[in-house]
């Protein structure tokens, strides 16, 4: 069974994730002014993904910077070709939490194995996902992340 791994943009180039082997995937997802990680493993693949960690009631600037629904699809479209080939994927964000984490849920729900590490899932690329699968998600649905302000204050 193939597993996907969310990790940071810090851990690229250190090497700091599972080791995918041969057959394998790497997912980058970066904000729009960054630059790429040079990875310190070779993939079989590589993809580049230029997008906000912003959530859909969260105020922009510039409406480009969130994740489109071409992005998404094209994340969900990656994700069932590696599945398919039996590929390992390390996917990364800045953090390695929220839009990785995101992918790596939705990778779940296609049959990989999670390697298990923190996630905060960014619900925006989360449900633009599961929308692309026809899956059903609640536009309700709360992260830990908005548990935690209500209970702050």
């Amino acid at each position: 069974m193939p597993w996907i791994e969310n990790c940071s943009a810090d851990d690229i180039p250190k090497g700091l994730h599972h080791a995918a082997g041969i057959n394998s995937m790497l997912i980058q997802i970066m904000d729009p002014a960054s630059r790429f990680p040079i990875p310190k493993h070779q993939f079989k693949e590589s993809h580049f993904f230029r997008f906000l960690d912003i959530e859909r009631d969260d105020h922009c600037f510039d409406e480009e910077c969130r994740v489109s629904d071409t992005q998404a699809r094209d994340l969900v479209c990656l994700l069932q070709r590696a599945f398919v080939k039996r590929m390992n994927v390390v996917v990364h964000c800045f953090a390695g939490m929220c839009r990785s984490g995101a992918v790596v849920e939705v990778g779940v729900m296609l049959g990989f194995t999670a390697v298990e590490k923190f996630r905060l899932p960014n619900l925006l690329v989360k449900h633009k996902m599961m929308a692309v699968l026809n899956l059903p998600f609640d536009e309700n649905e709360k992260t830990d992340a908005d548990a935690w302000r209500q209970m702050l204050g």
